[in-house]
């Protein structure tokens, strides 16, 4: 037990801490103005990527002045010179969003993207994100061109987030977080779907009867990445206990989400490349490194 005049001091050091996070609250509010601000910026410039990808737009050779490290300019321009006098130019960059999807797939979203999605991910055009005027979350919105799979032409997925101080326990406020996530209904076309495998079982027939052998079919949830727009969910009270199973979805479906967000659109031609996921091999690589340091340290 403390002093009745220290406890009456650490009072005074928590009405500072509310000071201090009522500052922080107005803080990620003036951050999500900035937000807004240059998200128009940056989806100018990933329109004219768009139509770059998409070869709906021819860059001009001052826009293509870029210099990679180990970059042999003139050969690599002969062998394209030789190539499409042998094929035929190609048009945009085939396959963009499919290889980005590809390359991100262990790093930013958990292994999540399966073979069976890939065909799909071709009719993907573009990956865009919406911000409302107030932070109360953000949309990542896939569009995609017509195909064999679905009718829909934009898949969306919905994160809500709370980033006001929450009156009932104001000190644990620690900037916004997700709140809720909410997919959006699929309209497959019939058997694309590829959440759900369709399993066709005998019947076994009773007497012996001379009718033909039954089969009856019953689905099974099977792995794809499309199961991202059914996510779980999450408890409106934060007091509510999820089995350890749920948590995990839950926990996964926000850092993909996240990650797709923060990383994964506004760095996509890195993605696209691979040389985003070198950056962050080499940065799991010395985590590595730091952990055997630290064993090593404590076998001695």
């Amino acid at each position: 037990e403390l002093p009745a005049e220290v406890i009456k001091r650490v009072k005074a050091l928590k009405n500072l801490q509310f000071a201090n996070i009522k500052h922080e609250e107005e803080y990620y509010h003036e951050v999500h103005k900035l937000d807004l601000k240059y998200k128009k910026l940056y989806d100018e410039n990933n329109e004219k990527r768009k139509q770059i990808y998409l070869g709906n737009y021819e860059p001009t050779e001052k826009e293509c002045e870029w210099k990679d490290e180990g970059d042999d300019i003139v050969g690599e321009i002969k062998k394209l010179e030789i190539k499409d006098k042998k094929e035929g130019a190609i048009k945009g960059i085939p396959s963009f969003w499919l290889t980005v999807f590809q390359n991100a797939n262990e790093t930013l979203l958990n292994g999540m993207f399966e073979k069976i999605d890939e065909p799909i991910f071709k009719h993907l055009e573009d990956v865009t994100i919406s911000l409302p005027e107030k932070n109360t979350g953000f949309i990542i919105n896939f569009h995609f061109s017509p195909n064999e799979f679905f009718t829909n032409t934009v898949l969306t997925k919905e994160y809500e987030m709370k980033s006001d101080i929450d009156p009932e326990d104001p000190l644990d406020f620690d900037g916004p977080e997700v709140s809720q996530s909410k997919g959006c209904k699929i309209d497959w076309k019939a058997g694309k779907n590829t959440t759900v495998k369709v399993i066709k079982q005998k019947v076994k027939q009773k007497g012996k009867g001379k009718g033909g052998q039954k089969f009856v079919t019953k689905q099974e949830k099977r792995e794809s990445f499309f199961n991202f727009f059914t996510p779980p969910k999450i408890p409106e009270d934060p007091k509510t206990e999820v089995s350890e199973e749920t948590q995990g979805f839950i926990t996964e479906d926000i850092h993909v989400g996240l990650c797709i967000q923060e990383k994964l659109v506004p760095r996509a031609v890195l993605y696209f490349t691979g040389e985003a996921v070198e950056d962050e091999s080499e940065f799991g690589d010395l985590s590595d490194d730091e952990e055997e340091d630290d064993e090593t340290e404590e076998d001695d």
